[in-house]
């Protein structure tokens, strides 16, 4: 089972937070402000590509950065 998956990714690029995080809390996702996010931060909106950011949020893209995400967390030891 996936830790993030693209819905989550989806989540963090439609917040209207410009400074959210997409954080790893208790073994589930959550988007949060970046001032509060406590946990294992694996990105800020601000950290991705802007393309995503502006539209370019097609699944395949969703899903590869998910994929990404989802082993960066794995191999901090989530």
């Amino acid at each position: 089972m996936a830790l993030v998956t693209r819905d989550d990714v989806r989540r963090l690029l439609e917040s209207p937070d410009p400074g959210a995080t997409l954080v790893l809390v208790e073994g589930r996702c959550a988007v949060l402000p970046e001032g509060r996010a406590e946990g294992l931060v694996l990105v800020s909106r601000r950290d991705l590509d802007p393309g995503l950011a502006d539209g370019g949020q097609d699944d395949r893209r969703l899903d590869q950065l998910a994929d990404r995400l989802d082993g960066m967390a794995r191999d901090l030891g989530a």
